[in-house]
């Protein structure tokens, strides 16, 4: 199962990674002698447009066979049957094994995606688990 990123968040990157690059080229084709600022500009508008097919791709979680993965540049792995305690904060869930800690910011995440992953948390057999019976309120 994706969990996916908000659309908000992919077209923001892709936009201002756009304008960007696109104003970068403009200045580097309007100057004889373009200044080095103008090559970081076009450089980070790239890397923001990269990020957004990078997200579009692998999305902000996986969550197969029982292992939670975060898709960020450092991937970080966990598996669901490992994790100890869960904590809930607003915009945020900590998930807490013995060994390490995965941190998931629930303000980027899709509004379907985020219920998925709610459920998904309020399945495990976890002493005090915030998310223990949890369903998505239908309106």
């Amino acid at each position: 199962m994706k969990i996916k990123y908000s659309k908000k968040r992919l077209y923001s990157h892709l936009f201002l990674g756009g304008m960007f690059a696109v104003l970068g080229f403009l200045q580097l084709l309007g100057q004889p002698n373009t200044p080095w600022i103008d090559y970081l500009q076009v450089f980070c508008g790239l890397f923001a447009v990269g990020a957004y097919f990078y997200e579009s791709h692998f999305q902000y979680l996986n969550i197969d066979n029982g292992i939670l993965t975060k898709n960020t540049l450092r991937k970080k792995s966990l598996q669901l049957d490992k994790i100890e305690r869960i904590q809930s904060f607003p915009g945020k869930i900590k998930l807490f094994t013995s060994e390490e800690k995965l941190s998931i910011n629930t303000e980027l995440i899709d509004d379907d995606s985020r219920k998925d992953l709610l459920i998904s948390l309020g399945s495990l057999e976890i002493e005090n688990n915030p998310f223990i019976g949890y369903s998505p309120k239908t309106s």
